[in-house]
């Protein structure tokens, strides 16, 4: 089966930086969400809990008690991330650091988020509103935009390490490509000096448990198996010719005799047969190997005969 996917260093790169930045989104995300949902949950809690301090104290000490009690806690300063404002029923400020009731902040109770201008620096606060007696109106916020440039580093943090996989998976990748190039170098070399006819080459084999030792020892093996079916063609075909030159070198004299000798027509034939002898030897030789070319290739289905192998195997000891 063909893997639809196909390795190499562009595809490990590739594979390894998308590994990288998905594992890395799975421990950003969880992280920046449990943190705004704390963030946001705390900054809730701590506004509930000043509207009803504030809405306690105004209730026993009046509107010029709170008013007292927000401006010696805020005064005038509009930089802080506690922002206070009293109004009356005109909306109009009487204590607190917030110059004015914010645009688009309704006079009735619940939480919002807005953005302001405040002392010429734009910023979003989160406010919650609260109507107490007399038509006086409690306005309690947090300036969120304190929480900016930590949310900004954590960002940043998040795409540097980013960048950090990137170049270090395309770093990783030329590595890696280049290390194969270099090993196939040493292949390409190998089967090039192979191809021009040095069949004792092989390929290296570094010993230190590297990866590409086992190919290099199965590569190694395959040319060592070609190299000894190639000196035993040669073998074979030395054989061949030595078996086919005496019935030609034998057909061939003959003829030669017969064109210079010219003998009777009785003595003629005789050596004609005998010609005709030594062409069936050839023929013979070469049906031989026809039939041993199909045994090798499983293609012969006939022709099989029993034999008494161990005739054969002393014929053969004798022989040799």
């Amino acid at each position: 089966m063909i893997s639809p996917v196909r390795f190499s260093a562009r595809n490990f790169a590739i594979g390894y930086i998308a590994l990288s930045i998905a594992v890395l989104a799975l421990f950003a995300t969880p992280l920046w969400f449990e943190w705004t949902q704390r963030i946001q949950g705390a900054r809730t809690e701590f506004l509930r809990e000043d509207v009803q301090r504030f809405s306690d104290l105004f209730r026993h000490e009046g509107a010029a008690g709170l008013a007292a009690a927000m401006d010696a806690q805020v005064g005038g300063r509009l930089h802080g991330e506690k922002l206070l404002l009293l109004a009356d029923a005109s909306l109009s400020r009487v204590a607190g650091n917030l110059p004015a009731w914010p645009a688009g902040v309704p006079e009735s109770q619940g939480m919002h988020v807005v953005p302001i201008v405040l002392d010429g620096e734009p910023i979003r606060i989160s406010v919650i509103g609260a109507s107490l007696p007399g038509g006086y109106h409690l306005l309690v916020g947090r300036n969120v935009t304190r929480y900016r440039a930590m949310e900004h580093l954590f960002l940043y943090g998040l795409l540097g390490a980013s960048g950090i996989i990137l170049l270090l998976g395309v770093l990783s990748g030329w590595a890696v490509r280049r290390a194969l190039l270099g090993e196939v170098h040493g292949i390409s070399q190998t089967a090039s000096a192979i191809v021009a006819g040095d069949l004792s080459r092989r390929l290296a084999i570094r010993g230190d448990a590297h990866e590409l030792d086992i190919l290099a020892q199965t590569i190694n093996r395959m040319l060592e198996q070609i190299e000894h079916l190639l000196h035993g063609v040669r073998n074979v075909s030395n054989a061949i010719a030595h078996d086919l030159r005496t019935p030609l070198a034998e057909l061939r004299s003959r003829l030669e005799e017969l064109s210079v000798t010219r003998p009777p027509a009785e003595a003629t034939f005789a050596e004609i047969e005998s010609a005709v002898a030594d062409v069936d030897r050839v023929i013979g030789i070469f049906n031989a190997l026809l039939r041993l070319a199909e045994i090798d290739t499983g293609a012969r289905r006939s022709g099989f005969v029993q034999v008494d192998v161990v005739k054969v195997a002393a014929e053969a000891a004798e022989f040799y």
